[in-house]
């Protein structure tokens, strides 16, 4: 994902309200006349050109059910991952991908695979 541009980039490209062109302010400050265009439309509409928040942790839809998926796997160890999202859909109207479930699974709840200890 590329980064932003830098708040002062922002800031520059109000040059287009005092009357430069599009393809000016793009071409001396190098950016793209989409971004000039887009920043142009923003700061007439809002008034400022402040950019977007950038990454942050995105919650799973999974937490919420967290001490009910826990209760699930106690009572059956051996459930796979596709009767866990068949469980959660029937159970709880919880529609999620089986990747989902497996990352929340192993990464939050802190569940791992099975070991194969009897072949060497």
């Amino acid at each position: 994902m590329p980064k932003p541009y830098p708040e002062d980039i922002h800031s520059r490209v109000e040059a287009v309200a005092a009357g430069n062109t599009v393809r000016v302010v793009a071409l001396q400050y190098k950016v793209s006349l989409a971004f000039v265009c887009r920043m142009h439309a923003l700061w007439l509409e809002t008034g400022a050109v402040q950019g977007k928040p950038f990454g942050g942790y995105r919650r799973s839809r999974l937490e919420p059910y967290e001490a009910a998926i826990k209760a699930q796997l106690a009572n059956s160890p051996s459930m796979t991952l596709k009767k866990l999202q068949n469980w959660l859909e029937d159970e709880h109207s919880l529609s999620v991908s089986i990747s989902a479930i497996d990352k929340f699974i192993r990464h939050k709840l802190g569940y791992r695979y099975k070991k194969n200890a009897g072949h060497q």
